[in-house]
């Protein structure tokens, strides 16, 4: 039951880490924003853009999910902080 109801909120990708083959469950609107970061950062996929940008900087001590919508959420944070002050300045 419990399977089920991640299911529902969360999709899953595979990705390659040292350690062997593994997956990657995240919220879709954490994968949209993962592929609109790799995009607007100039990386042809969002698994170049995982790989190269966020991957080789997790620390040990929280999970690669927790991981990568910490990560994601602040870049959004800042890009959205340049927008208002960008937005300020032109006021």
């Amino acid at each position: 039951m419990r399977r089920l109801m991640l299911s529902q909120y969360l999709e899953q990708r595979h990705i390659n880490l040292d350690s062997g083959r593994s997956c990657l469950a995240l919220e879709r609107e954490y994968w949209q924003a993962l592929e609109v970061l790799a995009y607007e950062d100039g990386w042809n996929n969002w698994r170049d853009f995982f790989y190269m940008q966020l991957l080789p900087y997790k620390p040990d001590d929280i999970t690669l999910a927790s991981y990568v919508r910490k990560t994601v959420t602040r870049y959004l944070f800042e890009e959205f902080d340049e927008f208002r002050q960008s937005r300020a300045r032109a006021d």
